[in-house]
């Protein structure tokens, strides 16, 4: 049996109980062939025939990252503060100014959790629970990235996140990273969490709507589709996008959306003094990989990531929930 084969055949293993009547409602909301391409990407990876970032030059490729960056933390002795640093969640508080937002919808609080990675450590998950009560807000967004693996089981994680939903307050919205399989939808959706798969939601505010839209994602899997999305929305609706990474920035503002929220490059994660990220995980300006920025008519937020990937070790950059107040402005 071939390695993809073999990999074919364990898929169903990690596909949380889905049957046929499950993949044919994505193939329904993604379309048939988006669904097919990222089937077959998913397939493609867990055998070793579709790889994630080759970063540091490559080295990620023939060396374990993680494990080096684990053990040059602990040979320098500063494991133990990484690891401080990564619990130590902080509340951004940030106002989302547009000029063209409708009065109606000035006050709309947003909170934006991102890159969760909630298999890697679980003390994380009971940190964040608790961080979030008393955080005020009208609806929640979580920007992708629910699992720190990219092809191995995603059963701890969704019930991490099962656990994160029993203190978040509805209604809560999703889009899928490059580390999510598609079969984590049904279940977390089960559960009260909706994804949107190159979807719109009107979310009602004060006598308007807000379009919040959602895209798959655009990093590894390019199942996105920003043009779909817009066609959904009326032409004088106020859009709010939510995409995985923001590298799709010039082409959200080509289509006319008005904001975007992303996360995907954790703000680096390990970084020098001053934020100074060593490594870059997508192909977007560097104003546009961590906080607020404007792209055209464009205004947009990056988050730096609730979780971390690969290691739970964070130095200059610490995580973050993030609060946003629709306002309207410039």
């Amino acid at each position: 049996m071939t390695d993809r084969a073999e990999a074919a055949r364990q898929m169903p293993d990690a596909a949380s109980g889905m049957d046929a009547a499950d993949y044919a409602e994505l193939a329904r909301r993604l379309g048939r062939a988006r669904l097919r391409r990222r089937l077959n990407t998913q397939i493609d990876h867990v055998a070793g025939d579709a790889h994630q970032d080759a970063i540091l030059l490559g080295l990620s490729r023939v060396l374990d990252i993680d494990v080096l960056a684990d053990r040059t933390a602990r040979l320098l002795r500063i494991h133990g503060w990484g690891y401080r640093n990564f619990l130590d969640l902080r509340l951004v508080e940030h106002r989302l100014a547009h000029p063209r937002l409708p009065p109606a919808l000035a006050g709309l609080r947003v909170l934006q959790l991102s890159d969760l990675h909630l298999d890697l450590d679980p003390a994380l998950g009971t940190v964040l629970r608790e961080r979030l009560a008393g955080v005020d807000y009208d609806i929640a967004v979580i920007t992708g990235d629910f699992r720190n693996t990219t092809d191995a089981d995603h059963g701890p994680s969704v019930a991490e996140t099962l656990a994160l939903l029993g203190v978040l307050r509805p209604p809560v919205y999703a889009v899928l990273g490059n580390h999510d399989f598609i079969e984590i939808v049904p279940p977390l959706e089960r559960a009260g969490l909706r994804f949107l798969l190159n979807e719109v939601v009107p979310v009602p505010y004060g006598g308007a709507r807000l379009y919040l839209a959602g895209v798959d994602d655009p990093h590894f899997y390019r199942t996105h589709d920003l043009a779909g999305v817009r066609d959904a929305i009326p032409d004088e609706g106020f859009t709010l996008l939510l995409c995985h990474s923001p590298e799709t920035y010039r082409e959200a503002a080509d289509y006319g959306f008005d904001v975007m929220l992303s996360g995907h490059t954790h703000g680096g994660q390990i970084c020098l003094p001053g934020g100074h990220a060593l490594v870059q995980v997508c192909n977007a300006p560097k104003p546009m990989q961590a906080g607020p920025w404007h792209y055209r008519q464009l205004v947009g937020y990056t988050s730096v990531g609730t979780g971390a990937c690969g290691v739970p070790l964070r130095w200059f950059c610490p995580p973050e929930i993030t609060l946003h107040r629709l306002e309207r402005g410039s």
